[in-house]
């Protein structure tokens, strides 16, 4: 099987960003009557579809990183800042969950699960009456 040239890998990173045929064609640096008549041909060739989904699971597993990595701030500072204490320790069982800390440390979670949907509620309900609280400039 022939390798992608560089058009079509361009098209295939330009299309995972944007799930749009025509305009990743476009600025991939197909002609426009191309795009606009056969950029979905692109989509039926084998070699495209596997660079896709090779693309595909960088791109999300990267998103992935960077949100768990801005929840991860909003729960330190939750943590770290002058919340009530309920919403600290829902933030703190955030974060022992996400490291998986409960296992090593030998927290019970199955007594935990029934109040895991709460404590993210508590967390999120904090934050929202403190946006509440801050006044408009």
């Amino acid at each position: 099987m022939a390798s992608l040239t560089q058009k079509q890998i361009q098209f295939c990173e330009k299309y995972v960003t944007s799930r749009d045929a025509k305009n990743a064609a476009l600025e991939a640096g197909y002609s426009e009557t191309y795009a606009n008549g056969k950029a979905y041909l692109l989509l039926k060739d084998e070699r495209v579809l596997e660079k896709i989904t090779e693309l595909e699971k960088n791109f999300f597993s990267d998103r992935f990183a960077k949100l768990a990595t801005a929840s991860m701030d909003v729960l330190e500072e939750i943590i770290l800042e002058n919340y009530e204490d309920r919403t600290r320790l829902a933030a703190i069982k955030e974060v022992f969950k996400f490291y998986e800390l409960e296992k090593k440390l030998g927290v019970d979670t199955k007594k935990e699960a029934a109040s895991n949907y709460n404590g993210v509620n508590i967390v999120f309900n904090e934050i929202a009456s403190r946006k509440e609280e801050v006044p408009d400039e």
